[in-house]
Formats: structure tokens, sequence, C-alpha cells
């Protein structure tokens, strides 16, 4: 038995370095592949200026006490723009670009070799501390199986919205 582990171990070591080198090439192509495509919108980076009640936040930002003022002119800066958010129901309906549906591929990607990374390397400590391996494994992929059900939870979620709409459409255009 105790050949056995050493062998796993060993394996479970050479596949952590391979996952973990794995793992950095695809955060590095991820984010060579986002500066390549990424678009900056007009406003982003920007100080706007509009008509609207000045928030706690304004007050904070100008030296304030945070108390929300009334309605006066009010300036924000804009950090990042919502357009780059992909959602479940772009990914399910189709209308996610081909390189938001590729990023989305990339970042899954990266999941199951974080979780294979560290699945490896707690295997490593098989030989030595055996329960303490089996816990860090049996923990790590309770987590990447509770990640995976979130995901899969939101694209259910995505499709039932998607046939509801399809199914009002359908009612409606039936109704005419």
């Amino acid at each position: 038995m105790d050949s056995l582990q050493v062998t796993v171990a060993t394996f479970s070591e050479m596949a952590a370095y391979v996952f973990a080198l794995l793992f950095v090439v695809d955060l590095l192509a991820m984010g060579i592949y986002v500066s390549r495509i990424g678009k900056v919108e007009p406003e982003e980076g920007q100080v706007v200026t509009e008509n609207r009640p000045r928030r706690a936040s304004d007050s904070i930002e100008l030296g304030g006490s945070g108390a929300p003022g009334g309605r006066y002119w009010g300036k924000h800066k804009v950090f990042f723009s919502r357009s780059a958010y992909i959602s479940d129901l772009s990914l399910v309906d189709g209308t996610a670009t081909k390189a938001q549906r590729r990023l989305v591929r990339a970042i899954q990607l990266a999941a199951v070799l974080f979780w294979l990374m560290f699945a490896c390397g707690a295997l490593t400590l098989l030989p030595s501390q055996p329960a303490l391996a089996l816990f860090f494994a049996i923990f790590i992929t309770g987590w990447f199986l509770f990640g995976v059900r979130l995901v899969l939870k939101g694209r259910a979620e995505a499709l039932r919205k998607l046939k509801e709409r399809q199914e009002s459409r359908q009612d409606r255009r039936h109704k005419a």
C-alpha cells in the first residue's frame, strides 16, 4: 500500500506542476486576448457631468460628511463599462459574441485547471499525511462541484427565461 501511495504522490506532484503551468498560461492568454480585443467605451475613464441628485459617495469624494444633497449638477467618473458584462442569458440566446464565448471558455478552463492543480497538490501529501491529503482533496473537489452547480443553475435559469420569452412571443402572435 505504501508503494501505491508513493507512486500516486509522485505522479500527483508532477501533475500539479503541469496543471499550475497550464493555469498560468491560460491566465496570460486571457490577459493578452482581453487586451487585444477590448474596446473602451467613450465615457469609460472620463468624468461625466449630469443633472442628478447627489449621492453620499459624491459628497465623500468631495471631502464632505457623506450626507446626500439635493438636486444639483453632479460629476462622477466612469471606471468600468456595464456593457462588458457577459450574462448567462446572452450565452444561451446567442447574443454573446465569439470573443465573449471564448473568454467564458477560458475562464471555465482556468477553473478546471485550478481545481486539478490543488487536488493533485493535496494528493502529494498522501504518503506523509493521508488524512489531511484526503480531507483537502475532498474539500477542494466539493468547492469545485459547488461552483459547477452554480454555473449550471445559472444556465438552467437562463434557459427557463428564454423559453418563457419565446412562449410569450408565440402567444402574442397567436392572439394577433
